[in-house]
């Protein structure tokens, strides 16, 4: 589904009369250089990626794979799998299937661990090597990997597709703005059975894990905050918290995730971000790019507003990246991963599926621009149907007219000056473009854009306490099991309770008879004996 739609329910007027893609040049250096010096006519290229993961041709817009073919004069025979663990599975099957993968951080570390993948040489994949987030590139170089031949990054052997964070989405009718600042929410009996939770094990450990070492996260914040430790001190005390995965720490949170299940809905695998758009649920442990979908249609289809949230205990920061099998065909790969990691690929990727690219460049500001606002406030900014924004010197202006078509917006009649405290509050991404563009990467975001700009690119604040869940090792198995206990777990008292109370009432009925019947008896026996 196309997120231009939601920007057109909030922008009426032809300010975007344009396609997302008009600002998209099809004449970029970086593939007219793969044109020009790059041929695999004949070649065969074996990708293997998530379902609904990668624009497919839709109209005038070419997809990635139509695109790449009709550049190189390769076939790409394209795979797709549902779960992680399905790709892993199937791939140890048939490790010489594969030229490409694309799967998530944790399991990237298996996989460099278990030596099934090779590095990348980023010299042959320039759009990756020059658009990446620099900062999204810092974070995954600093997962690393212990191997029988050293400590290996993971930076090495991906390269980055999309990104994320793990949050909460919910219903602002019924939820709380404040109760979703904490974790605390998902135990909250006031939402009794109106809250759903990721049916994943790792996901879920996020959660546990969190909650039951809050008092030292927030802590740690506050601690930052007043600058007693730095951003990176903090970052690195989230993230050893995240890896606790020892035996006490295990059934630790095996006790907060039990009694989190007597308070839940339930766990969903892919349906969670339309059940709660259906008002199925309420609140529900969510993906930023299934949120975005989710705000997205609730308004387009239901006019109902969603929201969502990082608690300020911190949360999960993921990324979903390619990797390289070994006896892959290397240069056709690289060539295709220097195709997608264009800012013009990377902006089809985005609109297509929702979710937030490792690319940064203009192409995809732009993209963020036409969803959510514009990059100067004395620019026009469109709000709502025939309702402008704009700015004179040093004041804001809104209209106060809107009886009349095709309004002058240099006609001041039209116009009343704004209160300060009306004027939007500007919205600085530049932590994760960087160098990728050559000005501040800020907007000014429409009415009712915020919360949805900040769930595709979260404030440098949100990240500052987000960190990547690394692979459990050696624990995975006995987390595995845990996890099994907890799919298991049903609350007995319950039913305990329930069961004496039957008991009891059936032997006090029992007990009466027999009384009663003892009674009669003497009774006739009495009557017998004065005869």
């Amino acid at each position: 589904m196309s997120k231009k739609l939601f920007a057109l329910s909030l922008v009426s007027l032809c300010v975007l009369s344009s396609s997302s893609f008009s600002l998209i040049s099809s004449s970029s250096k970086n593939i007219k250089r793969a044109k020009e010096e790059r041929s695999f006519e004949g070649q065969v290229l074996n990708i293997y990626n998530s379902e609904d993961y990668i624009c497919d041709t839709d109209g005038d817009v070419i997809g990635i794979i139509d695109g790449f073919e009709e550049l190189t004069g390769a076939t790409v025979n394209y795979y797709t799998f549902d779960t992680n663990e399905t790709m892993y599975n199937q791939f140890i099957l048939q490790k010489d299937a594969y030229d490409l993968m694309c799967t998530s951080d944790y399991v990237i570390q298996k996989l460099v661990k278990e030596d099934y993948i090779q590095p990348f040489n980023f010299d042959n994949i320039p759009s990756y090597r020059d658009y990446a987030s620099p900062e999204l590139r810092k974070r995954l170089s600093n997962m690393i990997v212990t191997t029988k031949d050293g400590v290996k990054k993971v930076d090495d052997y991906a390269v980055g597709y999309m990104w994320g964070t793990l949050g909460i989405i919910y219903d602002p009718e019924y939820i709380s703005r404040e109760d979703v600042k904490s974790w605390d929410v998902f135990w909250n009996k006031d939402y009794y059975k109106q809250i759903q939770v990721k049916n994943s094990m790792r996901d879920t450990y996020v959660i546990g894990i969190m909650h039951a070492y809050k008092d030292e996260l927030l802590t740690n914040k506050e601690k930052y905050l007043n600058g007693e430790i730095s951003v990176d001190q903090y970052s690195a005390e989230i993230q050893r918290i995240f890896d606790l995965h020892e035996k006490e720490d295990i059934e630790m949170v095996k006790k907060e995730l039990m009694s989190l299940k007597e308070n839940i809905y339930g766990f969903e695998v892919d349906s969670g971000k339309n059940d709660i758009i259906t008002g199925k649920a309420k609140m529900s442990l969510q993906w930023s790019g299934d949120a975005v979908y989710s705000i997205d249609v609730a308004l387009e289809q239901a006019d109902k507003v969603l929201e969502y949230a990082i608690p300020e205990e911190g949360s999960n920061i993921w990324y979903d990246c390619w990797v390289m099998p070994k006896g892959a065909n290397v240069e056709l790969a690289e060539a295709f991963l220097d195709y997608i990691s264009t800012p013009e690929s990377a902006a089809k990727n985005m609109d297509y599926v929702g979710y937030t690219p490792f690319i940064g460049g203009e192409d995809i500001f732009e993209l963020a621009l036409d969803y959510y606002g514009c990059r100067e406030f004395d620019e026009e900014v469109w709000n709502e149907v025939d309702d402008a924004v704009y700015k004179d010197g040093d004041f804001y202006y809104c209209i106060k007219d809107v009886d009349q078509e095709g309004i002058d917006v240099t006609n001041e009649e039209y116009f009343e000056k704004m209160d300060e405290e009306e004027y939007p509050e500007p919205f600085d991404i530049s932590y994760f473009f960087g160098d990728t563009l050559d000005y501040p990467a800020i907007i000014y975001p429409y009415p009712g854009c915020e919360n949805q700009l900040e769930c595709q690119y979260p404030s440098e604040e949100i990240i500052s306490r987000c960190a990547n869940m690394n692979d459990f090792g050696d624990a995975n198995a006995d987390v595995i099991i845990m996890w099994g206990e907890i799919k298991a777990y049903t609350n007995m008292t319950p039913y305990y309770v329930f069961l004496i109370s039957f008991i009891g009432v059936v032997g006090g009925i029992a007990i009466f008879f027999f009384i009663k019947d003892r009674t009669s008896l003497r009774y006739k026996r009495k009557k017998t004996s004065r005869k």
